[in-house]
């Protein structure tokens, strides 16, 4: 006859079972043992929930963006047309200050190349700050050399560093895509300039290698910069597959745009420029009229080319899932 078993209670002294632990039907607690997770599991874990509630957001954002009425696109364009203009501006008036001020002076450090393309011009302008760095190196070696800090050129340069830092605050608060590198540029601009008139500072008052170093120092940053401001362009130029978070947030939309929308027969996202390309083939009944399944379509591309990061859209019919 097997032994009885004795009942646990939650109130009797000595016992290690608590007020919430959970019993059985017959009165006897449930014992569950502690589920060990590593700290990397864990870490997972979170990246995984903060990445399916960022995509949330990003599904309600684009579900007010399309249901909403007003096109915004227009209005947004011409904003970031504007700030590019005023950074072109400031770009002129900085080269032909930087010129003046390198000529009062004599300073490598401030005459440093301004931001004027993407891809072919990032390697030129790279190229261009190798040459600078490789000239502070004969200036090095000449003892002749020796850079003047006038006020004329302090004001010069502090005019240009408030004014480009002022700028790049404006880019941040606009918060598009193409302000934000605008944005980041100019933030970059005011260090390299603000570290500029300090070199140029202590070469002319304490030490004369100062400015040299720092003009070498500032120019392999700027190139390094430029290198890898060039490569991260290269891809989207050959053609790239476009981020996960993306095609998911295209794929919503295909889905939820209309009922007569049987299933979704090919999906293709890619770069060959800034913004993405969207190729989607819809499957739909075979027994619908044309001017239905334009009148489907259509509409698809549309909500599809209002999203930030689609360049064009094209949204084929088809009646029959083959992957074709």
């Amino acid at each position: 006859m097997p032994p009885r078993r004795r009942k646990t209670s939650n109130n009797e002294p000595g016992s290690s079972t608590s007020n919430n632990v959970p019993e059985t039907s017959n009165g006897h607690a449930v014992h569950y043992e502690p589920s060990e997770t590593s700290p990397l599991q864990r870490r997972q874990k979170q990246e995984y929930y903060e990445q399916q509630s960022r995509l949330l957001q990003l599904y309600e954002k684009d579900r007010r963006l399309y249901e909403s009425k007003e096109e915004q696109g227009g209005d947004e364009d011409r904003e970031d047309g504007l700030l590019l203009h005023c950074c072109l501006a400031l770009t002129i008036f900085s080269l032909i200050g930087n010129l003046i001020a390198s000529i009062l002076s004599g300073s490598l450090s401030i005459l440093r190349l301004e931001y004027v393309g993407i891809l072919i011009c990032a390697i030129l302008m790279a190229f261009a700050n190798v040459a600078m760095a490789m000239q502070a190196f004969n200036n090095i070696a000449d003892e002749s050399s020796k850079p003047e800090m006038t006020f004329v050129t302090t004001v010069i340069v502090g005019v240009q560093t408030v004014l480009k830092g002022l700028l790049s605050w404006i880019c941040y608060r606009r918060g598009s895509p193409s302000s934000i590198v605008v944005a980041m540029d100019l933030r970059n601009d005011v260090v390299t300039r603000i570290s500029a008139v300090v070199f140029a500072y202590i070469g002319d008052e304490y030490w004369r290698l100062a400015d040299p170093i720092g003009a070498i120092l500032l120019c392999s940053l700027i190139a390094l910069s430029w290198f890898r401001h060039a490569l991260e362009y290269i891809p989207h130029l050959v053609g790239k597959r476009a981020e996960q978070e993306q095609l998911s947030r295209i794929l919503k939309i295909a889905i939820d745009h209309d009922p007569r929308i049987r299933c979704l027969d090919h999906v293709m996202v890619y770069h060959t420029g800034e913004k993405a390309f969207v190729e989607l083939h819809v499957v739909m009944d075979e027994k619908l009229t044309l001017k239905v399944t334009h009148d489907v379509c259509h509409p698809l591309e549309k909500k599809l080319q209002r999203l930030e990061f689609v360049e064009r859209a094209f949204v084929h019919c088809d009646y029959c899932c083959d992957g074709d």
